[in-house]
């Protein structure tokens, strides 16, 4: 992420696929082998996983949207500036997932009348003003607990 005040910020949330040309194989492997059962299994814990990582890219995703949110309302709210905001900066982060299910991305749409996205000043900073960088997306992010849902995950696909 570049730091500068040219780019709207973005908490990305992916997972990828390195799993099922392994499990194919296996199960393919244990059937030639006589294992038909273990095999069978082996294929259920893959389409248990293609479903489960989506639901829990998912529920990162809005753990990031409310992390986001409630950094803004603190950090606008209560700074120096006294600027009062109206609300449209949060409400307006939001996620935008993948098709598959195996990415969302998370940042704020709010534009000026000129184009001009509001995150990217309260974000960022403005370098010909005396107005401070918030980093409010990226604290979000960093301390985004994405590993409490991997137990989930691995509970739910493997039975």
């Amino acid at each position: 992420m570049a730091w500068d005040n040219e780019h709207v910020p973005v908490v990305r949330i992916q997972a990828k696929d390195n799993f099922s040309d392994d499990l194919t194989a296996m199960a393919r492997t244990l059937k030639q082998s006589g294992n038909e059962d273990l095999a069978k299994l082996v294929l259920q814990y893959k389409a248990r996983l293609k479903k489960n990582i989506p639901k829990a890219i998912n529920k990162i995703a809005n753990d990031e949207v409310d992390g986001a949110q409630k950094l803004i309302k603190e950090r606008q709210y209560h700074s120096k500036s006294g600027y009062v905001g109206h609300g449209n900066l949060w409400k307006s982060v939001d996620k935008h997932s993948s098709k598959d299910g195996m990415k969302s991305d998370i940042y704020a749409n709010a534009e000026s009348k000129d184009g001009y996205e509001y995150i990217q000043a309260f974000e960022y900073g403005l370098k010909n003003k005396n107005y401070p960088a918030h980093h409010v997306m990226h604290d979000s992010g960093m301390v985004l607990d994405v590993d409490k849902y991997s137990d989930e995950i691995i509970k739910k696909s493997i039975k």
